[in-house]
C-alpha cells in the first residue's frame, strides 16, 4: 500500500515545487477517506523519514531528488576530536575543516584549518588542552589580523564559542564505526560563512554566491532550521533578504 502512495504522491507533486501540510493532508485524505488524524500525522512523519518528500521548513515539503550533505570525515580530523570529545566528557562541541568548502566553492582552498567550537564557559580550558598537545597551532576566537596572517594551515586550530542549539549532527569517523563526532549541519556552514567575514575572509562576495548556489541547487536544505540559527546570529532579515534577492527560485514560497 505505501508503495502505492508513494507513486501517487510523486505523481501529484512532483513539478509542483513546494507544498504545505495542508494540501499534502487533503490530498491524502482523499486516498483513504477513512484515515484518522493521527494516522494522518503519521504517514506523513513516514513519507518524511523515508524520503519521499522532503521537509524544508516547519509544515512545508518538496519532492526532490537532492543530496542529503554528508561531510567527509579524514583521519586527521577524527584524531584532533578525540581531545575534545574525551577529556572533556559530556561537553557540548562542533568540529569540522573549512577544506569542506571546497565542495562547494569555485575556486578550491589551497590551505585549509579547523573550526572548533564549545560552550563558552569552557573555552579557554579546551584551548589550553590543545595548546598542551604540541600538535597543532591553535587560535583562540583570532581577530582579522591574525587569521589572515597566521591561520593558514592544516595544522591551525580556531576555537570559538559555540552558540546555543546550533544545528549540528553526529557522523561516524569511518564507514559502520561506533566512534562519532560532532559536525556542523550544512545549514550551520551556510550561516556561519555568511555571518562570520573574519573567519571566512577568504570565502566571501562571488565566492559566497557559489557557496549558496551550490548548496541550494545540489543538497537538501531545511530552512526553518537556516533561518532560525540565522536568527541566533542576528541576521536572520539580513540573510533572508539575500537569498530572496540572490536566489529567489530556489527559495520561492518558502521564506516568509
Amino acid at each position: 500500500m505505501s508503495k502505492i502512495i508513494d507513486r501517487q504522491i510523486l505523481k501529484q507533486f512532483k513539478s509542483k515545487g513546494s507544498f504545505d501540510r495542508d494540501t499534502l493532508s487533503s490530498f491524502l485524505t482523499d486516498l483513504d477517506p477513512e484515515i484518522t488524524e493521527s494516522a494522518l500525522t503519521w504517514r506523513i512523519h513516514d513519507l518524511v523519514k523515508r524520503k519521499v518528500i522532503n521537509q524544508v521548513k516547519l509544515g512545508v515539503y518538496v519532492i526532490s531528488d537532492k543530496e542529503i550533505y554528508r561531510p567527509f570525515v579524514s583521519d586527521k580530523l577524527a584524531r584532533l576530536s578525540k581531545i575534545v570529545a574525551k577529556e572533556f566528557d559530556d561537553l557540548e562541541y562542533c568540529l569540522w575543516s573549512t577544506e569542506w568548502l571546497n565542495d562547494f566553492t569555485r575556486h578550491q582552498l589551497g590551505t585549509f584549518f579547523y573550526i572548533l567550537e564549545v560552550e563558552k564557559d569552557f573555552v579557554e580550558e579546551v584551548f589550553n588542552a590543545y595548546s598542551e598537545s604540541r600538535q597543532y597551532r591553535v587560535y583562540l576566537d583570532p581577530k582579522e589580523d591574525i587569521m589572515e596572517r597566521y591561520v593558514e594551515s592544516e595544522v591551525s586550530i580556531v576555537i570559538k564559542p559555540l552558540i546555543s542549539r546550533s544545528p549540528k549532527q553526529r557522523v561516524a569517523v569511518k564507514e559502520k564505526s561506533k566512534d562519532k563526532i560532532y559536525v556542523p549541519t550544512l545549514e550551520k556552514i551556510l550561516i556561519d560563512v555568511y555571518s562570520d567575514a573574519v573567519t571566512f575572509y577568504a570565502i566571501q562576495g562571488s565566492e559566497m554566491d557559489t557557496l549558496f548556489e551550490t548548496a541550494l541547487k545540489h543538497y537538501q536544505i531545511n530552512f526553518t532550521k537556516l533561518i532560525t540559527y540565522a536568527g541566533r546570529r542576528n541576521k536572520e532579515k539580513q540573510i533572508k533578504s539575500y537569498l530572496e534577492n540572490n536566489f529567489s527560485d530556489f527559495v520561492k514560497d518558502i521564506l516568509e
